[in-house]
């Protein structure tokens, strides 16, 4: 598989910004610190989702292009993706695409959106025995970084959990964040109040589940047990009735769970769906509208 992700990245977000704002960090955190200096750096061409209130017109007029004036921020925001690993991270999702693909493009595009607003961001997974965090950094050249090192290792087996890798954030690093938890139903079902109300405490948290393909499908692959399914059991009217009503069961309780800690959730399941379910989840929590 290639690790190729910035330039997708950039094609889709540029695409989904043009009807929905990028502006995704302004003033949507309570938990860390807010507003612009009024200190200024440089000039640059208009883009898609800038703030039309900062446009240069008399730069504009001289050059003939539209330039908006940029500024130094006083503080900048902390921006922390969070992603599940393991040999189930090499399944697929219900629109039959590998997860740790979905989930490399989840977390390229919040990373990328973060950026254009100016945070800091870095990337955090599950190693064999650690979490392996690297440093908060801006720009392009990290993220592709970031998403190579993440993609090469998402698969491997022998990872600690997700809930021992969120753990493992508040061991490493007392500063305020927004964490992004990019992870499937089992990483969900991992997370439970004792956790949620320590990530919260001082941090924004905020999670994406990327949707896992039904046990019962036609070609399906059991990664726990290295063998297909077996056919008589995906014709079973029963079993599937079952799985569906346990996986309802388990979605409603974390989403009860979250609502109480404020934590807002979105499920992705294909890769053209990735950018719109980014710019939800921060709509999600900039309005309120946890559920």
């Amino acid at each position: 598989m290639r690790y190729d992700y910035l330039d997708r990245i950039r094609r889709s977000v540029n695409l989904s910004t043009k009807r929905k704002t990028s502006n995704v960090l302004d003033g949507s955190f309570s938990s860390v610190f807010r507003g612009r200096s009024l200190e200024f750096e440089d000039l640059k061409e208009y883009d898609f989702g800038d703030n039309v209130h900062d446009i240069d017109w008399k730069s504009s007029s001289r050059t003939g292009r539209t330039l908006i004036r940029r500024y130094i921020s006083e503080k900048k925001h902390n921006v922390l993706l969070v992603g599940d690993t393991g040999v189930k991270m090499t399944g697929h999702t219900s629109s039959r695409e590998p997860k740790e693909d979905v989930a490399a493009l989840m977390m390229g595009t919040i990373a990328y959106l973060a950026d254009r607003q100016g945070a800091d961001f870095s990337f955090g997974w599950a190693g064999e025995k650690n979490f392996i965090l690297d440093y908060f950094r801006s720009g392009p050249e990290h993220l592709e970084q970031l998403l190579t090192r993440y993609g090469a290792d998402a698969g491997e087996p022998g990872r600690i959990s997700f809930s021992e890798a969120l753990y493992s954030i508040l061991k490493q690093t007392s500063r305020r964040m927004i964490i992004f938890g990019v992870t499937d139903i089992d990483g969900l079902a991992q997370i439970d109040e004792r956790l949620l109300r320590a990530l919260t405490y001082r941090n924004d948290f905020l999670v994406v589940c990327v949707d896992d393909v039904s046990m019962l499908e036609n070609g399906v692959y059991d990664l726990g047990l290295s063998r297909y399914v077996p056919s008589f059991l995906r014709i079973s009217r029963r079993l599937r009735e079952q799985e569906k009503k346990e996986r309802a069961a388990l979605m409603e309780k974390s989403r009860a769970l979250f609502t109480r800690y404020r934590v807002p959730m979105v499920t992705v399941a294909a890769a053209d769906g990735v950018t719109d379910a980014a710019i939800e989840l921060f709509a999600r929590y900039r309005d309120g509208f946890l559920r």
